[in-house]
């Protein structure tokens, strides 16, 4: 056998062997992610109805010289939120009645927030829920005038819903 063939054995070889030890690592892999999502659905619990559930839901106004707070009337009929301030951070928190634990919070900016570009990402959720508010991505700062003029309007409105499960 020649020197060339010899080198092309033994090429084929190690190919060879990294192609098996790149299966056997991929096959690692996937046995640990399986594994990872097994632990992560053990959790998992079926829907409830009835009693089970804890609804607070809001209209929260953006009033320009009053500031934010919980819009009631007529048409707007918030449940078991107490209060909302703009806290040193510059975030908006909310405040409820209730120490449950969190199934889901959503936050929607309205009309009026949509078409300026705001976005609201939520943290929390038992009594005490921030509230974080972007425009295109950038994180505004509530307590500088400046950006809460950016949200702010007669009807500048963020619709808030958690619901939990009483402990």
């Amino acid at each position: 056998m020649s020197r060339t063939e010899k080198r092309m054995k033994q090429s084929m070889r190690t190919w060879m062997q990294i192609a098996i030890a790149c299966m056997l690592l991929l096959t690692g892999v996937l046995w640990t992610r399986a594994e990872d999502d097994a632990d992560a659905n053990s959790g998992l619990l079926p829907s409830v109805t009835g009693d089970s559930l804890t609804f607070s839901g809001m209209a929260l106004r953006f009033d320009p010289v009053n500031g934010p707070y919980i819009h009631a009337n007529a048409s707007h009929y918030p449940l078991g939120f107490k209060s909302a301030v703009i806290d040193s951070r510059g975030y908006l928190t909310i405040r409820r009645d209730r120490v449950d634990s969190v199934v889901s919070i959503i936050v929607d900016p309205d009309e009026t927030l949509t078409a300026r570009g705001i976005t609201i990402g939520a943290s929390g959720g038992g009594v005490v829920t921030n509230l974080y508010f972007y425009q295109n991505g950038r994180l505004l700062n509530l307590a500088k005038p400046s950006d809460y003029a950016i949200i702010a309007g007669p009807f500048s409105n963020a619709w808030v819903t958690i619901i939990s499960q009483p402990k």
